[in-house]
């Protein structure tokens, strides 16, 4: 590894453009000794937090979560009006919103989804990636691990009390089924048969007669009952229009009325006429930054980590805005490109291809319309497997190219191609069987695109190959021309085509190569001691040397050698100061002289000593 002569300097923090965190859970209360009543909301942020909303003055009052504790997707009452909120990180927290103490209160180790009160005053907690039930008792504090709900399923998603001695349970993701656990006796039954075990999460919902329901991807409608599944055949295009006691029940006041949540900043109370917004008011130290890339018009873009928000900093003028809510989708986009001075984007979880043009006005929807019919547009969903679409590039002829992770239970990444001159969006959901799709760039002409793939599949399942694959895609042809396998390596992270090579970063064994598509032979392959280089990071600069960033250090690549100089490095001491005990967050983009990159929820860059030609 060379050492160089020049450094990388002038570190610049340009601010954070999001503050807006994302709306998990809702939940009601009256107060029995005031009469009030109040709506919790749990939000997603940095820190995560809990919002306390008077439904009668609107006033909000916002809690933070402990530290190292996130991710609010299930809340529950004590009798006494506590809350018990549960949190990604492995633990279960107690918020008593009248003295504003918010503590962790058990440990079950696992990511939590959701909590549900039993029959015998307990709660039941469900959770990943072991699929394990937990039940706690809020009197003693005392936690307990029921076990796993099954023995190849990941996740519990959602638990709800059949007041009828039973917790029935939502499991999934390759082959879901619903499971009822008998609180007297421990013992569990598997509710379904297995013609509906489907890769998918089974929605389980209270019915309007207090019966609950679960209606399966076949069609097939369910009430569970007595520890049982009671097959109700398929609903008709009648009953799926009529007032039905299958539907949930909405989360409402004890007064009847409606509340919804019009995520990301308000909440909706009633109906019609008299129905209400109330604005979710609290305060955050930012929204994480997701992914950074390159916009039109020499600016850096980026998307927040739920909700999906836009954000852009313009270095000509020193400015960042925060645009808006970026699509339908409640994750983040994972993708950017852009042509002819418009941005595409493609977006998780429902694997949607976006369009924002610069030149005209963001839409101005109101709180929880999502229409997406103006600016930015949905284009059209990128086809099966896309829940994760990692990978874009915009050839020389205007075609849009998305490469994707698959859908939770599923197995095959798909590639699209969507035309901007011909307005056609075309999927190919299977190009590499049983690996996803995380890296693409293409040769000039356009016909030939290369693609670098991750033997991760789709989130639940495990990996069925060994070996992460380049492959080139005949584009006319609409074919893989070749593909080349990589020993050892899980997933190639950067690919970028240059000068009729390819230089690639890989995950596993953080190592760099050129590879020769002609020939299909590797010029060099080296390793980094610098860590992996993170994914869509690679940026070619000016100079014809690519810069890019580790979790670490800040770097360039000399293409003819394969030598590797550090230009800045951020460990130990200096390195704690950071989110997550690191400057250099994911996504990259050169601009002139200068290289921005996240760190956290904010846009951040670094003077690059650019070499002459």
């Amino acid at each position: 590894m060379g050492k160089s002569p020049a450094r990388a300097d002038d570190l610049r923090n340009h601010g954070i453009a999001v503050n807006n965190g994302s709306c998990l859970s809702l939940k009601t209360w009256r107060d029995p000794e005031t009469g009030r009543d109040y709506v919790y909301a749990g939000i997603i942020s940095t820190p995560s937090l809990v919002v306390q909303v008077d439904v009668a003055t609107g006033q909000c009052r916002d809690f933070r979560m402990p530290s190292a504790c996130g991710g609010p997707w299930g809340i529950d009452f004590t009798p006494e009006g506590q809350l018990l909120v549960t949190s990604v990180s492995g633990h279960l927290c107690r918020l008593d919103p009248r003295t504003g103490d918010f503590r962790i209160t058990a440990t079950p180790g696992q990511w939590l989804w959701t909590i549900a009160r039993g029959e015998d005053g307990k709660f039941y907690l469900g959770s990943s990636p072991q699929c394990r039930l937990f039940r706690y008792d809020a009197a003693s504090e005392a936690l307990e691990d029921l076990g796993r709900l099954d023995p190849e399923q990941q996740y519990l998603r959602i638990l709800i009390s059949g007041n009828d001695g039973y917790m029935y349970a939502s499991i999934g993701v390759t082959a879901a089924q619903v499971v009822a656990y008998h609180i007297a006796t421990g013992q569990t039954t598997v509710l379904l048969p297995p013609a509906e075990a489907k890769p998918d999460f089974l929605p389980l919902s209270r019915g309007s007669d207090g019966k609950i329901y679960v209606r399966c991807p076949t069609g097939n409608l369910y009430r569970l009952e007595q520890g049982q599944a009671v097959p109700l055949g398929q609903l008709s295009q009648e009953q799926l229009q009529a007032e039905s006691p299958f539907w949930t029940t909405p989360l409402a006041l004890p007064d009847g009325r409606p509340v919804r949540s019009l995520d990301p900043d308000a909440i909706g109370i009633g109906d019609g006429a008299d129905a209400v917004i109330l604005p979710l008011e609290y305060q955050t130290d930012g929204t994480g930054i997701f992914h950074l890339a390159e916009g039109p018009h020499h600016t850096v873009y980026a998307s927040t980590i739920m909700p999906l928000y836009l954000l852009r900093y313009t270095p000509a003028t020193d400015t960042l805005e925060k645009l808006g809510r970026g699509a339908p989708d409640n994750g983040e986009a994972y993708s950017f490109g852009h042509c002819d001075g418009k941005l595409y984007y493609g977006c998780y979880h429902l694997g949607n291809l976006m369009c924002y043009d610069p030149a005209r006005p963001w839409h101005t929807d109101p709180p929880g319309a999502m229409q997406w019919k103006d600016n930015p547009v949905l284009i059209g969903h990128l086809g099966k497997g896309h829940c994760r679409p990692r990978a874009m590039h915009i050839d020389t002829q205007k075609r849009v190219w998305v490469g994707g992770f698959p859908e939770y239970g599923l197995f095959h990444g798909g590639l699209t191609c969507y035309d901007t001159l011909g307005k056609t969006l075309t999927n190919y959901p299977v190009v590499i069987p049983n690996q996803s799709i995380i890296a693409l760039t293409a040769d000039a002409s356009g016909d030939v695109i290369y693609g670098g793939t991750s033997i991760v599949r789709g989130s639940g399942t495990v990996s069925a190959t060994k070996d992460a694959h380049l492959f080139a895609w005949d584009a006319q042809r609409e074919q893989v021309l070749w593909q080349f396998p990589l020993p050892g390596v899980t997933g190639i992270l950067n690919l970028r085509w240059h000068d009729g090579k390819l230089y690639g970063s890989t995950g596993s064994n953080f190592s760099i190569f050129r590879f020769d598509p002609h020939t299909r032979t590797m010029d060099y392959y080296r390793r980094l001691r610098i860590s992996a280089i993170r994914e869509q990071s690679m940026c070619l600069g000016p100079d014809g040397h690519i810069y890019g960033i580790t979790w670490i250090a800040l770097f360039r690549w000399r293409l003819e050698t394969g030598d590797i100089e550090v230009l800045s490095r951020c460990v130990g001491e200096r390195a704690k100061s950071y989110p997550g005990g690191s400057l250099f967050h994911r996504g990259a983009v050169i601009i002139d002289d200068r290289f921005y990159f996240s760190c956290g929820p904010q846009v951040m860059s670094m003077h690059i000593p650019l070499e002459k030609r």
